[in-house]
């Protein structure tokens, strides 16, 4: 593209250095399992963010995704070592997140070292029609605290071959554009917290159904940072310098 007027490239270039950072996804593989025929531990997780919000597309593996897939999420200090103290169980996704039927069944999930989760994001487009973000508590009904939707789409579809979810990093407890990290494990369970042993982003071992998990393994992601207004200041300074000098040649 060639501009008749130099300065007039001025202000479009400066944008480009000093618009929203490029979104660069990484894609995270499920465990190969097939407990619950394969959608999770079969597909995959593409995660990528603007410094602001999170972005995730999943592509499903074999078979519907008939369940929930929660992810738990460790971003600040503290957080819990086990599922064992969730006992609410007020809705299907809520029931998924602690792993418990509301009855006397429980799935209980023992986290591994170094991951004491703080939020969980749970995802049931078929079996509940929704996504959202909860922030994790011990105790009964509506102990886990709502925090926000996580805009999942599609819902009422089982069979569709990706689906997309965006969650503001607010809700998962970060400060936006600080380029934090943050670690994440999903486990793939129903909305009566029978569990499978499919997973993503990271591993556990146990048997399926209403038994005793123990994660394995994790992933830690990291935030994109957002420049300073000063940093965006000075990359359109430069850019000016760079065209005048040009222009007096």
């Amino acid at each position: 593209m060639k501009f008749q007027n130099q300065w007039f490239a001025l202000p479009v270039l400066a944008g480009f250095l000093t618009s929203a950072p490029t979104l660069f996804a990484t894609t995270y593989s499920g465990n190969g399992d097939t407990g619950f025929g394969g959608p999770i531990g079969n597909g995959s997780l593409s995660l990528t963010d603007d410094g602001t919000t999170l972005f995730g597309t999943l592509s499903k593996g074999l078979n519907n995704f008939n369940d929930v897939l929660v992810v738990y999420v460790d971003s600040a200090p503290g957080g819990f070592s086990s599922t064992a103290g969730f006992g609410d169980a007020n809705d299907g996704l809520r029931k998924a997140i602690s792993g418990f039927d509301g009855g006397a069944s429980r799935s209980t999930l023992t986290f591994a070292g170094g991951f004491s989760p703080d939020y969980a994001l749970a995802l049931g487009p078929s079996s509940d029609n929704f996504g959202g973000v909860w922030s994790l508590a011990n105790g009964g009904g509506n102990s886990l605290g709502y925090a926000g939707s996580a805009n999942l789409s599609p819902v009422g579809n089982a069979a569709a071959s990706t689906y997309t979810f965006s969650v503001s990093l607010a809700l998962l407890g970060l400060t936006p554009g600080n380029g934090q990290s943050l670690e994440l494990f999903g486990t793939y369970i129903s909305n009566t917290g029978y569990r499978s042993t499919e997973s993503m982003l990271g591993n556990d071992s146990g048997s399926q159904g209403y038994n005793n998990f123990t994660q394995t393994s994790f992933v830690t992601y990291t935030t994109t940072p957002v420049p300073e207004p000063a940093i965006g200041a000075l990359a359109a300074s430069g850019v000016a310098l760079f065209y005048l000098i040009r222009r007096r040649r």
